[in-house]
């Protein structure tokens, strides 16, 4: 276990690691800037990375939980081969037009449906409205 330097002064959450630098409680670090920034960096060793960090004033956590966080990105971002099919492309630009035909006739049978809806529903206000009018004229 090496000995901290002298002079250094250690804020809360933090202490001095076995490997030689300053390390920082896990919470108090920004994982996802130090994962990105060691993945950028091109570097495959990760304590001396680390180290380098710590010396530069970086809040870096303890070498084991950096292992972790790296590895957990490493497989986050390694793609998994799909077993499913590949989605069949158009036979051709019919079937392509067809299917939009389709997708047109249906929205317009949603919006006739829809119009006949309302024009119900505003037969129904207007008869509403006519006998409320002749209420009204009954006290004039």
């Amino acid at each position: 276990m090496s000995e901290m330097p002298e002079g250094t002064i250690l804020g809360e959450g933090q202490s001095w690691n076995k490997n030689g630098y300053v390390q920082t409680e896990g919470k108090r670090c920004d994982r996802q800037a130090l994962v990105t920034a060691f993945a950028n960096s091109g570097v495959t060793e990760t304590l001396p990375w680390l180290k380098e960090q710590a010396a530069k004033g970086v809040a870096v956590p303890p070498y084991a939980t950096f292992r972790l966080w790296a590895a957990a990105k490493k497989l986050k971002t390694t793609p998994v081969p799909s077993n499913a099919p590949s989605p069949a492309a158009p036979a051709s630009l019919a079937d392509v037009e067809a299917a939009y035909k389709s997708g047109i006739q249906s929205l317009i049978d949603t919006l006739e449906k829809r119009e006949q809806e309302l024009s119900k529903e505003l037969e129904s206000v207007m008869s509403d409205l006519e006998k409320a009018r002749e209420k009204l004229t009954k006290f004039d």
